[in-house]
């Protein structure tokens, strides 16, 4: 029913009273918006503590990191050299990388075979990278405790795909690094509110995913 305060309402005041309901449900969006990107975080946190205490006295069985924003790879490798890890798949990357200058390029020293650092050069996004690790992991036999390095804001994404896409029969257990992103930078900010948007616009793509898709090549 119309309420009788609005009958002696002049034009000016509709259009204040549009715009002041307009403020606070544009404020209340983004304030859960920015909630939401608060919790990216703080699941990243969670993952790499329980990452950190899988691996205290023990190293994974391979180390995966999904490219994509600067620094992933060298933190990555140098995760590798902590854990003296052999095993290392490295997807999304530049065609016209190695792995020497991959090496050489991040001047990291390395005490490694390798010929146990694999390289995936088809990915271009993160439900590729997820596919091109599970093609990588079913053609190995031992490789069952993964260890995924990306940046702390992309790991939930990580998480929701891998956990979307692994079939009945797949026993690997999935750890994830967050990497710490310096907020304090516009970019950096930037980035962590697009990928709430990015979460939901998979999550979406997800819910037509068949499991039984044929990932062997």
């Amino acid at each position: 029913m119309f309420s009788s305060k609005y009958v002696f309402e002049t034009q000016d005041t509709r259009y204040l009273r549009y715009f002041k309901n307009f403020i606070y449900i544009f404020t209340l969006l983004f304030v859960f918006y920015s909630f939401s990107c608060l919790l990216f975080i703080v699941v990243s946190e969670r993952e790499s503590q329980t990452s950190s205490a899988a691996f205290f006295k023990k190293s994974p069985d391979v180390i995966v990191i999904f490219t994509g924003d600067r620094g992933r790879i060298d933190h990555g490798l140098n995760m590798a050299k902590k854990y003296n890890q052999n095993n290392i798949f490295i997807t999304g990357v530049y065609s016209k990388n190695s792995v020497n200058s991959l090496i050489n390029h991040n001047k990291i020293k390395l005490n490694l075979d390798l010929n146990l650092i694999e390289i995936d050069y088809l990915a271009r996004n993160t439900v590729e990278n997820s596919l091109s690790t599970l093609r990588y992991l079913r053609k190995q036999e031992t490789l069952k405790n993964v260890l995924i390095v990306s940046h702390d804001y992309h790991i939930m994404r990580i998480k929701l795909i891998m956990s979307q896409i692994l079939n009945d029969e797949d026993d690997y257990k999935f750890y994830f690094h967050g990497i710490q992103t310096n907020y304090y930078k516009w970019r950096n900010i930037k980035i962590l509110y697009k990928e709430v948007f990015k979460l939901i616009r998979t999550y979406g793509f997800l819910l037509l995913w068949d499991k039984d898709i044929n990932l062997q090549e």
